[in-house]
């Protein structure tokens, strides 16, 4: 185990316990254990989960659970109340806060409550020890942390920069991805010389892949680098951010489709997919796409690499890992140990395979995952510049306005200088 020692001590005591009394466990309907002699036998402790019916984690989380109670059922039991669908946890878990009766222990995906809740979380710190801390990046920790003191154990990251597709590049005699932006242009030129549009883009729903380019761009410098991954910043009216603008505003007028403007996700996806673009920036969760034969040709994936952002820049963050609000020591104790289970490398690993998330660990990769996925981690263990996406860190009335401003950016009706102004009234509501 990877808690301190206070931790093996209560556990050592927690075991002495069952001895004493002739405790036994047997797997009730919640996954935990029951013990023959009463349910004092056993530390209880609650877990509400979102990962149920056909959420992609619900079965990671069910072997996971059964590999710790086959370790740790005579000692913890489970409690684990299935919750369907994540904006109704995260409702539940704000209900829970409201009476002071969060439970043992919460995950809120993409949800981060730390900062509304985390007078009600328990400091970690004085339990994460050097051994703990290998599970994840200091990114990932930084991530769970707020002003010093850590209130989430990480488990997962995100980790994006973009894939090409290498027979649209041989076409355009391109031999590698771009390792500066003025080269990337270049490529971009030369694609559009051999008849191939560059890039995927998109206006809709935030811009996700076109707002994944600017990131990257405004983290060209260390100035631009400090800016995304920045929590909520206020002013948008940045060197950096505004000839990021510009690039993007040249990105739609010269490099990208017609239906950019106006268009979501699936709109830059499914260019990729027929060919249609050469580029894409996105995350390893699409590689599995490339294997889909109802959205691609048989063949596509052997026709894609990875490739970070120029200037060595990937996104490489941290996502917020499980939360505590156990109210008493002995719970505490019995909790971490929940979480250890759930968070150590075999679990991250386990993740990896069957869910294609990241794991929180730098170095893990896996055999039994896509090549590309591997390549994907390895791009962002090896990145130069490591930064946060716009959906985790703007305030969610800006991530709003930038589907407003960029069609109006994208068509000349506003200058760089005016989206970045945008952006930046918005901010200035909050």
């Amino acid at each position: 185990m990877k808690i301190k020692k206070l931790l093996a001590l209560s556990l050592a005591s927690i075991m002495a316990l069952g001895v004493l009394t002739g405790c036994g466990g047997n797997q009730d309907a919640q996954g935990g254990s029951s013990a023959e002699g009463g349910s004092g036998d056993v530390v209880e402790i609650s877990f509400p989960t979102h990962w149920v019916g056909v959420s992609v984690t619900t079965e990671w989380f069910q072997d996971r659970l059964a590999a710790f109670n086959e370790q740790y059922g005579d000692q913890i039991k489970v409690n684990v109340e299935e919750i369907a669908g994540d904006q109704n946890y995260v409702d539940k878990m704000k209900v829970l806060y409201s009476s002071d009766s969060l439970p043992d222990v919460i995950n809120t995906g993409g949800y981060n409550l730390i900062d509304s809740m985390k007078d009600q979380l328990v400091d970690l710190t004085p339990y994460v020890d050097d051994e703990l801390r290998t599970h994840g990046t200091d990114l990932c920790w930084e991530t769970n942390s707020r002003d010093g003191k850590i209130y989430g154990i990480p488990f997962t990251r995100q980790v994006i920069g973009y894939f090409y597709n290498k027979d649209l590049f041989a076409q355009a005699g391109i031999e590698k991805p771009a390792e500066t932006w003025d080269e990337f242009f270049e490529q971009c030129d030369k694609l559009l010389a051999a008849g191939i549009t560059p890039l995927s883009m998109g206006t809709a729903d935030s811009g996700w892949v076109t707002s994944l380019w600017l990131g990257a761009m405004i983290a060209s410098n260390d100035a631009g680098e400090e800016f995304m991954n920045t929590i909520q910043p206020k002013d948008y009216n940045t060197p950096e951010f505004i000839d990021a603008a510009t690039k993007i505003q040249q990105m739609f007028q010269k490099y990208t489709t017609s239906d950019a403007v106006g268009g979501a996700y699936e709109n830059a996806a499914s260019n990729f997919y027929m060919e249609e673009t050469a580029m894409i920036a996105n995350g390893p969760w699409m590689i599995s796409d490339f294997y889909d034969t109802s959205l691609v040709e048989e063949g596509f994936a052997d026709k894609i690499g990875t490739a970070m952002f120029p200037g060595g820049v990937m996104y490489n963050s941290g996502k917020i890992g499980f939360n505590i609000a156990s109210k008493d020591e002995e719970k505490l104790q019995a909790t971490l140990t929940f979480v250890d289970f759930l968070t150590s490398e075999e679990s991250q690993v386990k993740m990896l395979e069957m869910t294609g998330e990241t794991p929180a660990m730098e170095g893990v990769s896996s055999d039994n995952v896509k090549p590309l996925v591997n390549e994907v981690i390895n791009n962002g263990d090896n990145a130069t510049r490591c930064i946060n996406d716009f959906q985790s860190l703007w305030y969610a009335n800006v991530v709003d306005e930038i589907s407003v401003q960029y069609p109006l950016l994208a068509q000349g009706e506003i200058t760089p200088e005016q989206f970045a102004q945008a952006l930046t009234d918005a901010a200035a509501k909050n």
